[in-house]
């Protein structure tokens, strides 16, 4: 048995080193200073960088994973010298935790809804909530252009917001961990005299905390990363979230990118560290089937 786990265990670890790899190289390059930074991965040829790497006026990427010198130059830049940045940095905190807020007390109440209480069209309203879910946000963005012209709320972000407060994604996980959900406690709450409410805010809702925060850490990354819902709703470039901005500091700041991308990066990776155990249980009990 134990030789027959050495290749799987092989191959996980090449895939993990092949996903923890740009994170190390961002990270280890965050410590250069901004000459090293032009001198490596700018096409300009100079006279740090002419060498075996140019050829015909043209200067190759010289890939290192750790700087010739270590220096704090880049976090200096980005944290002293260009509030811009961090402006950025918090209009993405304006945009996640709303979403995240609103959706932790929606999306379970939709789901027990849905699960809990007879009515007729119901399922068929399921349905549709699976239907959106499964579609590209490229498509949904016609539809949200369209209603946020109605409401009057482009050009805020009002238009981003109410779409993904609305995601069907939580109401999907949560329902489908109610499903194996003892219905005995309701029923023992609903001969107690509990109504509805009552039954679900002191019996359902202190049962849901694992599959609500899997349902965070899914909802921060992929909130977190909004680019097309930004570039078509936000005009001003000021009110842009940082993963919009981010790819113009290849061209605007390329001497402090790698900070920035390491600023832009701990949030993400402290959600996921910090949920990672509730991200599985979560994730099992809601594929789990009665």
């Amino acid at each position: 048995m134990q030789k027959r786990r050495i290749l799987p265990n092989i191959i996980i670890g090449i895939a993990a080193v092949v996903a923890v790899f740009p994170i190390v190289f961002i990270f280890a390059n965050s410590f250069m200073g901004g000459a090293e930074i032009v001198s490596r991965y700018s096409a300009e040829v100079m006279e740090s960088n002419a060498g075996d790497f140019t050829s015909h006026g043209i200067h190759f990427v010289r890939f290192g994973l750790l700087p010739e010198s270590f220096t704090l130059e880049q976090y200096q830049q980005l944290l002293l010298e260009s509030p811009g940045y961090l402006r950025m940095f918090w209009n993405s905190v304006l945009l996640v935790l709303p979403v995240l807020l609103g959706q932790c007390v929606l999306a379970p109440l939709a789901a027990y809804g849905l699960e809990n209480i007879q009515w007729k069209y119901k399922e068929a309203i399921f349905f549709m909530y699976i239907i959106v879910m499964l579609m590209p946000t490229q498509i949904l963005l016609v539809p949200n252009f369209i209603v946020a012209g109605w409401l009057n709320i482009r050009e805020s972000y009002l238009a981003i917001l109410l779409p993904a407060l609305f995601h069907p994604l939580g109401v999907f996980l949560i329902r489908q961990q109610l499903k194996n959900f003892p219905k005995e406690c309701m029923e023992a709450a609903a001969l107690d005299g509990a109504g509805a409410w009552r039954t679900y805010w002191y019996v359902v809702r202190p049962n849901l905390s694992s599959v609500v925060a899997a349902l965070v850490v899914l909802l921060f990354a992929d909130n977190w990363n909004i680019v097309d819902q930004a570039v078509v709703f936000i005009k001003n470039t000021y009110d842009n979230p940082l993963s919009v901005y981010l790819g113009n500091v290849v061209t605007g700041d390329p001497g402090m990118f790698f900070a920035v991308s390491v600023f832009y990066l701990i949030p993400a990776l402290l959600v996921f560290l910090l949920g990672q155990d509730y991200l599985t249980e979560g994730i099992a009990l809601s594929s789990v089937k009665s």
